[in-house]
């Protein structure tokens, strides 16, 4: 799977690939070190505004921008905190993604369950997983022999999105680590 400026066709690097990288860039220069990730210096650094509301029809979050503003992402606060920050880490993604892959200033994104999964979609989430859970880190933990639980608690994720961590990692691991 490839993306280019414009979210499809062939670019230098594959996806995934990008989408890791760029969160390293973003942890690199606004984090801590400390788990689990807090969004908010991130959110800041993107020039993006985070709300929470409840959202009607299966609304898990949204994320827009116009050109010269801020980003808004707005998250369903009827949802739990570790789903909420997951949905935040992606809508992080889609920002990067819009930003730094494709210069776009213009966009809007909605994310419900069970909503069609696209190029976008797979490179917010791949963004996300490396965003809250570093690859280092996960296979720390599991060198220390931490189960799946202890994993979501340390990285303030849910049990599915560390389940679907170590699944997208043992599929499509980055090269760089390797």
């Amino acid at each position: 799977m490839y993306l280019d400026a414009n979210g499809g066709g062939i670019m230098d690097e594959l996806a995934y690939i990008r989408a890791h990288r760029e969160a390293q860039v973003l942890l690199d220069a606004h984090w801590d070190g400390e788990y689990p990730v807090k969004l908010g210096p991130i959110t800041e650094a993107l020039d993006a505004v985070k709300y929470e509301m409840p959202l009607d029809g299966g609304f898990s979050g949204v994320v827009s921008k116009q050109p010269g503003g801020a980003a808004d992402i707005v998250l369903n606060s009827a949802e739990p905190a570790v789903r909420r920050r997951f949905t935040w880490a992606h809508e992080l993604g889609h920002i990067v993604e819009r930003s730094s892959v494709a210069s776009d200033e213009d966009y809007s994104f909605t994310d419900t369950r069970g909503n069609d999964y696209d190029l976008h979609e797979f490179f917010a989430d791949e963004f996300a997983g490396a965003l809250l859970m570093p690859e280092n880190e996960i296979h720390r933990l599991e060198g220390m022999g931490y189960s799946i639980a202890q994993q979501a608690r340390h990285f303030g994720v849910s049990l599915p999105a560390v389940r679907q961590r170590h699944k997208r990692l043992t599929m499509q691991p980055d090269p760089a680590s390797v």
